[in-house]
């Protein structure tokens, strides 16, 4: 059974949203590309500083698929000329985290030939342009970040390393597109090539690319090209949400066409001039890059080793002047990606709950540096990790450290759920080798969370035999929040969600034990014998203060109700609605 109080909030959002959506009109829905998807980000970076500094932004990403690579739309905040500037020596880095690994790359202007240390371990982590490393260069104001990732749960953490002296936003990211499949490697080409009013409807393209362009030889799975636009952003005439652009993708003896642009350009165009439109606009799988802040990243779809790319500019047939420049072209060379069906990992099938069974529970954490214990069911790192295969056991039930390659001091204690009731997963005699803040700690279950039949109450946080927090109503992914999740995984720190990132991440104790214990809801029996005993409250400071939780994504939930909802009844249901809101919050208390 549900908890009432997250049920009652969720219904009443429920209820509110449906009568706000009751009155729009109803829309064809368009469906979206299986092998990209575009997330809008909108964050702008300043100076952070390298040498195991804190990240200026991390990105999360927690797909189905697995992604090959992420494409970064990134618009530069320094002004390109004068003192201070972003110019040709002007770098950045950043750190993508999966499966418990951590690889480092660097992006920035063309004459940034030296590495950075990231991590703060006192060796470069990168090698500066032409090195394995970059990602990305900057061109007249603006960069396409191409970051390999292959996995569906992953983390990029961006840093700047440039203009200490200069405050505010040195950097902003735009959006981010995934690309579903698996890159095997990058190649980024310099292009500098300008394109003016082509028109279409079979006009001769205003720039012809070629795949003879790229050094490496393989099967590109696509290329993505940085453009910046060169037309005013404002004015008349201008770029602008309503002005799009096509190309035409020759590969195999085939043509496939794509258009680009503004976030309004919701019609398709004819490229072809056979007096039918070849693409679709956005929202249509032909859809391969937004303009954003005077930047465009285009990512194509190829699936080929040999091919052409035609541009075309379909705005503005006034103006003479280039209307957008393209600056670099990146192949990602790797697995097939275009068609419809999306590329799906193998994973295992997720058994239904059994009210009557029995479960296990798990202590996971991760420490600044590294060493980590990841969930039960982590792909790479779990129980049944497919990464334990490259040393020389399975190492799920002991802290790993994944940069030296070894395990640390520490012992769990799991336990088995057998029924409604209170129980406990700890961690004692462990060694986090100088870590000095926590980046997670959760409670992991081989429970399945598809049908949301527990409640997890009461989760409370121990950190060197104190109770540091007690969450009330467990934080639980894929329910407080839009992480997916197969089984039940109970959060109480995360460096990189908002929700969980300022509680007590930094409470790291000279020893002792660090436990979670929490009370379970929602069988058909309850557990046998006694509870353990209430935990021993208050901390180091003696501050026993009661405080709210973190704000919860569960109190954004939306659903909606079938369209007939009587329309004279919606300001009552509102009404009750934003009563209960008010009353009905998630309670805590940090001690």
């Amino acid at each position: 059974m549900k908890n009432p109080t997250r049920t009652v909030r969720v219904l009443t959002v429920m209820l509110t949203v449906a009568m706000l959506v009751a009155f729009l009109p109803i829309v064809p829905a368009v469906a979206a590309t299986a092998a990209r998807e575009t997330v809008q980000i909108g964050q702008s970076v300043g100076y952070t500083g390298v040498e195991g500094a804190a990240p200026g932004y991390t990105f999360e990403g927690s797909f189905d698929n697995v992604v090959g690579a992420m494409v970064f739309n990134i618009s530069i905040d320094l002004p390109l000329e004068g003192e201070p500037n972003w110019n040709d020596w002007c770098g950045s880095a950043l750190a993508v985290r999966a499966g418990g690994e951590v690889r480092y790359y660097d992006f920035g202007g063309r004459e940034v030939g030296w590495g950075v240390d990231v991590s703060g371990n006192g060796e470069p982590d990168t090698g500066g342009k032409d090195s394995d490393s970059w990602v990305g260069s900057a061109a007249n104001g603006v960069i396409t970040v191409t970051v390999p990732v292959n996995a569906a749960s992953f983390a990029v953490d961006f840093y700047d390393n440039c203009w200490d002296s200069v405050e505010g936003p040195h950097y902003t990211i735009n959006s981010a597109t995934a690309l579903f499949g698996e890159v095997a490697g990058i190649e980024q080409v310099a292009v500098g090539t300008e394109v003016g009013y082509t028109g279409v409807e079979g006009a001769a393209p205003g720039y012809e690319f070629t795949s003879s362009a790229f050094a490496t030889r393989g099967n590109v799975a696509a290329v993505a090209f940085n453009i910046n636009i060169a037309l005013p952003l404002d004015g008349d005439p201008g770029w602008n949400d309503w002005c799009g652009s096509a190309l035409a993708v020759r590969a195999g003896g085939e043509v496939r066409y794509y258009d680009f642009g503004g976030r309004e350009v919701g019609w398709g165009v004819d490229v072809s001039g056979n007096g039918e439109p070849d693409t679709g606009g956005k929202d249509s799988d032909s859809w391969v890059g937004f303009a954003e802040n005077g930047a465009l990243s285009i990512l194509v779809p190829i699936d080929a080793e040999e091919f052409t790319v035609d541009f075309y500019d379909n705005c503005w047939d006034s103006v003479e002047e280039p209307h957008y420049v393209i600056n670099y072209a990146t192949a990602l060379f790797g697995s097939v990606i275009d068609g419809t069906t999306p590329i799906m990992p193998e994973r295992p099938s997720i058994p239904e709950f059994d009210p009557n069974g029995t479960y296990r529970a798990f202590l996971g954490v991760q420490m600044s540096n590294w060493i980590f214990r990841n969930g039960w069911a982590d792909e790479h790192y779990g129980e049944n990790g497919s990464s334990w295969e490259n040393y020389d056991g399975n190492y799920f039930n002991s802290l790993f450290h994944g940069d030296s390659n070894g395990t640390k001091a520490g012992a769990f204690t799991d336990t088995e759920i057998n029924g409604n009731g209170t129980y406990r997963v700890s961690l004692t005699d462990w060694d986090f080798d100088g870590a000095d803040a926590f980046n997670q700690l959760f409670v992991s279950t081989n429970i399945p969370l598809e049908g949301e039949h527990l409640s997890f109450t009461d989760v409370t946080v121990m950190i060197g035999g104190t109770t540091r927090y007690i969450f009330s109503e467990g934080y639980i992914y894929g329910i407080d929040n839009n992480d997916h999740r197969d089984y039940y995984e109970i959060y109480a720190i995360n460096a990189w969600n908002p929700d969980l990132n300022e509680l007590f991440n930094d409470m790291v104790p000279a020893s002792g034990e660090i436990a979670i214990e929490f009370t379970v809801s929602g069988f058909n029996y309850d557990k046998a014998g006694g509870d353990p005993s209430p935990p021993e409250n208050g901390n180091a400071g003696g501050d026993n203060t009661p405080s709210e939780p973190p704000p919860s994504a569960a109190d954004d939930a939306d659903g909606g109700l079938p369209g007939w909802a009587i329309p004279v009844i919606i300001a009552g249901i509102i009404a009750v609605g934003l009563v209960i809101l008010l009353v009905v919050k998630k309670g805590s208390k940090k001690t």
